[in-house]
């Protein structure tokens, strides 16, 4: 696309000879809305959930790319040379993004949000989809059971097991504050220095991961008996020996945002609107275990699938909704005073 949009400027400012060819280039793009995502089977469900059934309907492509940064996103929107229309963007980048100035605000005449889960819709940024990090075990690894909430997570003498974290501390230290006897709606803003009081407690047996697959090779290895993690659902239902528990789950949510800038404002909100039909949501389940936040596609999904979503009311429930407000502004200097921790 980048190429797409260049040579369109060059043959503008080429000469007057060139004029049908550029009419035809405008015209090919106000017919394409560009994406950022982050690649991998999610984006490949985006595909076949969103972009492709999109373009049939509308005529509109969806010329996709890959690597939500924000320092891109930056560089666009000052440079007024914005490249991207359309992003999924997590919540805690989203306070960011906004706080910056480098979204458009939506407009909710278009968008029927009277369905969605009400947490995931502010003013820049409506939720597309739910997630959740949950305490997630191999059951072969845990013969005399496993623990059902943070608490068990601790205690590593009734529930005796490695415990895989990850080796960043956006969730863990929530985690740890449940552990420590902290209420779901007492988590913020976070007490760090409690938290990594709470963690003490499994430093010294704790195998750390960085990479999201990492997780699942060490539980399913047996290397480690349970860790906080996303992706133990799909492994339930590919028939692993996994179990979660959503007691104390941290649940987040990625939105739809508007680039600041974005030359293709009225069809950027064609394509949120379309995305966030419940046929639309509830088709992206068959290709990931995230959740809808229309509640009206509940009754659409796979009553197996629907049952291990993080959207589910019962799950969501149990677990707490992570406040990137909170994490937005203080990311960067409470991930120093964890690193830092690590070390000691």
């Amino acid at each position: 696309m980048k190429a797409t949009r260049r040579a369109f400027v060059q043959s503008a400012a080429a000469a007057t000879i060139a004029a049908p060819a550029v009419v035809g280039t405008s015209a090919r793009a106000a017919q394409e809305l560009v994406f950022v995502g982050f690649g991998g089977a999610y984006q490949e469900g985006q595909t076949k959930a969103f972009f492709e059934p999109f373009e049939r309907e509308t005529g509109i492509k969806i010329v996709q790319t890959t690597g939500v940064e924000l320092a891109k996103l930056r560089a666009q929107v000052q440079s007024k040379n914005v490249e991207w229309d359309i992003i999924s963007l997590p919540d805690r980048l989203r306070y960011t993004a906004q706080h910056d100035g480098l979204l458009e605000k939506l407009d909710y005449a278009r968008l029927d949000t009277k369905d969605l889960l009400s947490e995931t819709v502010s003013e820049f940024c409506v939720g597309g989809i739910t997630f959740a990090t949950q305490l997630t075990y191999n059951k072969e690894a845990l013969p005399g059971g496993a623990p059902g909430n943070w608490q068990g997570f601790w205690d590593t003498a009734k529930f005796p097991g490695r415990r895989g974290l990850f080796s960043g501390p956006v969730n863990i230290l929530e985690f740890a504050l449940l552990a420590d006897g902290v209420p779901k709606d007492k988590l913020y803003p976070i007490d760090v220095a409690r938290a990594l009081k709470s963690l003490d407690k499994l430093k010294r047996d704790a195998v750390w991961w960085s990479q999201f697959p990492q997780a699942g090779q060490m539980l399913l290895s047996k290397e480690i008996a349970m860790t906080p993690w996303t992706r133990g659902p799909g492994l339930i239902l590919e028939g692993r020996p996994i179990g979660v528990s959503f007691d104390g789950a941290a649940i987040s949510y990625e939105g739809w945002v508007i680039p600041k800038g974005s030359k293709k404002f009225d069809a950027a909100m064609k394509f949120i609107a379309f995305a966030l039909q419940p046929e639309r949501q509830a088709e992206l389940t068959k290709y990931v275990v995230f959740g809808p936040t229309n509640k009206k596609a509940f009754p659409l999904v796979d009553p197996k699938v629907m049952a291990l979503l993080p959207s589910a009311p019962e799950n969501f429930k149990q677990g707490f909704l992570v406040n990137g407000d909170w994490w937005g502004p203080n990311l960067t200097k409470v991930t120093e005073q964890f690193n830092e921790w690590r070390l000691k």
